[in-house]
């Protein structure tokens, strides 16, 4: 049952499913049905960064512009900050910013400054607070001595600090993220990522989705898996290592192994998976370990006859729990 709370979840989201319908052939005859959503069940608490994982094509953005109350469910329902974003749009909008990556939504003929007097008038915010919390968004951001600039004249990093001013501007209590450090250079998008912390210290909560694997454990204390339009995985990343089978990965490289090698990998104490790739003349065996019991040593005992063996020892990623998780929903 959703909650209709002030002090409940930022989100919740009770078997949301999206089709996108369309036609297409001589005299678009043959019709077309995408599900992009298919059944998608999720909360949020609030005052946090929750990242949202996945593919091209997955369906993040489409389950952001839901969210955002831009794109209607076909079914199921969801709460943002308590309320239906089907039925009370006009609540939920003035409390909600959104950030959607790339270039467009800005007016590129007129000043950082004059975009923000747009938006802020758009918005609502009162004409006698409206300079000031454009003073203040711009120091935020870091682009007040660019303030009276042409926006045609910012880099991609100061255009997106922009938009993030833009979403900020009416001091929302959510924020949705979409991809927002896409194309930027790696200085910019390590003060984006900055800029994204410091806005939960206001008691924002946010709503990240990104396929950048390091930015989002960086970022975000829990997060969720989205692949195929279903969420296969949600957990902290500590969590999401257990999930697929440890916290530990050790990667054995050499010119080939024998079926009964790679078996005798799989009863080694704590190995739960172990898979094998080709990378041209050589192969590679990933085991992920739940323990400490098996070491680079066992493994190597594991593996005679190889005197090029390469065995390396290290912490499971998230990019690791990604593609395991992902990859079995492709099965």
């Amino acid at each position: 049952m959703l909650t209709r709370s002030n002090d409940g979840p930022a989100i919740e989201v009770r078997d949301v499913r999206r089709v996108f319908e369309s036609r297409k052939g001589f005299l678009f005859r043959e019709r077309t049905r995408t599900e992009a959503l298919k059944g998608v069940d999720l909360t949020v608490e609030r005052g946090s960064i929750f990242g949202l994982l996945g593919p091209n094509g997955a369906g993040k953005t489409t389950l952001t512009k839901i969210l955002s109350t831009l794109l209607l469910p076909t079914s199921g329902t969801a709460l943002v900050l308590g309320h239906d974003v089907t039925k009370e749009t006009d609540w939920l909008r003035p409390r909600m910013g959104l950030v959607l990556g790339g270039e467009r939504g800005l007016y590129n003929r007129i000043s950082g400054r004059d975009n923000l007097r747009y938006f802020a008038d758009l918005y609502g915010v009162p004409l006698t607070e409206r300079e000031g919390r454009i003073r203040e968004v711009l120091e935020r951001v870091g682009l007040t001595d660019a303030a009276d600039r042409r926006t045609e004249e910012y880099s991609r990093g100061m255009k997106q600090k922009l938009h993030i001013a833009r979403g900020i501007l009416h001091r929302p209590e959510i924020l949705f993220l979409d991809e927002p450090t896409i194309g930027l250079d790696p200085k910019s998008a390590r003060e984006t990522r900055k800029l994204i912390r410091s806005l939960v210290t206001d008691g924002v909560t946010i709503f990240l989705t990104t396929h950048y694997m390091f930015e989002a454990e960086e970022l975000c204390p829990k997060l969720a898996i989205l692949s195929k339009g279903r969420i296969v995985a949600r957990d902290t990343v500590d969590g999401l290592r257990t999930l697929v089978g440890g916290d530990r990965t050790i990667e054995a490289e050499a010119y080939g192994f024998e079926d009964a090698e790679v078996e005798s990998l799989k009863h080694l104490p704590g190995v739960s998976k172990v898979v094998a790739e080709e990378f041209g003349p050589s192969m590679r065996l990933t085991l992920r370990v739940r323990t400490t019991e098996t070491a680079i040593a066992e493994v190597r005992s594991a593996l005679p006859g190889h005197p090029e063996l390469a065995v390396r020892d290290r912490r499971t990623s998230l990019e690791d729990v990604y593609l395991d998780l992902v990859e079995e929903e492709a099965r």
